[in-house]
Formats: structure tokens, sequence, C-alpha cells
């Protein structure tokens, strides 16, 4: 059965759901709504886009995607089941949620997974996020593939543990990596020097990793096995916060072991 969708909602309007509204608001031949529990927002586009704090004005939409945090999932479908007819499609952002998490509410489910950081200051070239779906048939997976196609032409039908292998390979190379630069940062700015210092050199190992195997890129004392530059660097850190002496020996390990 082909399932035709031209009205969509979306509910949740943090920092995933703000920036999907903006594709789909722009999408010709959809209508959009947004439910978030405070309609009002401190978001300037709120205006313009069709945002309720109302879960029933979503109840004609031929394909929900919910937009939340992970733990806040359950009780969104608890409170849509008797709200949202059985066929409506019903799809979840996260990375690391099962796709069947949504079967004992609805019939008509998937995933649709942006892989991307999204934080509401910053504008993204959606046309260059991957977007990775799943669906609970195929008929079901192809209007999924439809509406994603709005967000990016970057589409791959992927299942569950591949997903979850994506993100958790996502937290290290982005989550994981954003903290290390809070870090560097932080040392920085005790030191009265200037973060943007380090920004060509950001630069140039991001860069460089689009062309060399990132375990055949690695520079450094860990690398080298100059442990008496760690060493120092060691004591150095143990003068300022103790915590990061421990982090950093551990990372200097795996760096000297898998490199």
């Amino acid at each position: 059965m082909r399932h035709k969708i031209s009205k969509i909602g979306i509910i949740g309007y943090g920092n995933v759901g703000r920036h999907l509204s903006q594709v789909f608001h722009k999408a010709k031949g959809l209508e959009l709504v947004v439910f978030n529990r405070s309609r009002v927002s401190d978001d300037q586009n709120t205006e313009e886009i069709n945002v309720t704090n109302q879960l029933e004005k979503l109840s004609d939409c031929g394909l929900i995607i919910i937009a939340v945090k992970d733990d806040a999932i359950l009780p969104v479908l608890r409170s849509m089941k008797d709200v949202f007819p059985e066929e409506v499609i019903v799809c979840h952002c996260s990375g690391s949620t099962p796709t069947d998490v949504i079967a004992p509410y609805f019939k008509n489910y998937g995933v649709i997974y942006p892989l991307q950081t999204f934080s509401r200051e910053k504008s993204i070239n959606y046309s260059e996020i991957p977007i990775f779906i799943s669906g609970s048939n195929e008929s079901v997976l192809q209007t999924i593939r439809r509406i994603s196609r709005y967000i990016s032409p970057k589409i791959q039908e992927i299942n569950d543990d591949q997903r979850i292998a994506l993100h958790i390979s996502a937290v290290f190379c982005c989550n994981y990596t954003n903290a290390m630069y809070a870090i560097g940062y932080k040392i920085c700015a005790d030191h009265n020097l200037n973060f943007d210092h380090l920004t060509p050199l950001i630069e140039e190992t991001t860069d460089k990793i689009k062309t060399i195997p990132p375990n055949q890129a690695q520079t450094g004392p860990a690398v080298r096995g100059d442990w008496n530059t760690v060493e120092r660097q060691e004591t150095y850190l143990a003068k300022h916060d103790q915590r990061l002496t421990a982090l950093y020996r551990q990372l200097a390990d795996y760096i000297n072991q898998n490199s």
C-alpha cells in the first residue's frame, strides 16, 4: 500500500526538532505542524512555523517524527496512542533506540536518523547530511525515503545494529572530541592564551583524515613512545586538574598501543 503524505508532524522542538522544522517548513507540497509542550518559544522562526502545545492538532498528519531525547520517546508514544489513528506512520530520530520500540503502539513505524550535530545557533548545509532510515515494511520504508529526501539526497537504509554502531562512532568523533576541545580551551584561557591559535591545527587534523586512515594519521608523543614528554605533561596536569592526569594517561596508552 502506498502511503500518500501531505501533512507531517514533529513532536519536540529542541535542537533536532528545530532544524527539521526549518527544513520541512520550506518543503513544497507538505504541510507541517510542530508539537511543543510550551508553544511560545524564543526562536525567531516560531512565528512562521505552525507550533502548537495541543497534540490533537497533529492527529490528521500522515507521518509523525518524534524528535525528543531518548528517554522521552516511550512517554511520548504512550501519550500518542489515543490521539492518532492506527495507520499513521511514526518515526523517531534516535541513534541508539531500537526501531521496534514503536511497535506496541503503532503498526507503521520507522527511523529517520540524521547523522549530524545540531545546535540552535548554527545553520547547517542539510544536503551534505547522511540520513539513515529503517521501516516496519517496504511500503513504510519507501514513504520514509520520500520524506527524507526533503532533508538530504544522501539516504541509506541500515539496521539497528548498524545504527547504534554509527551512533557510538559519532559520539567518539564528535561529542568526545568536542570535550577535548573544551579541555584545550580551558587550559589556554587559564594561561592567557587565545584558543584560536589551535584552529589551524584542528583544521589540519580534520582535513588529514579525509585522505589518511586515522590510526595512520596519528602524531604526538604517545605514538612516538616519547614517555619523558608524556610524564612531564602529566606532572603539569596534576598541578592544575588531577582528573585530567588519568584521562591523559589512558589516551596516551591507547594511542601507543593502537597506532
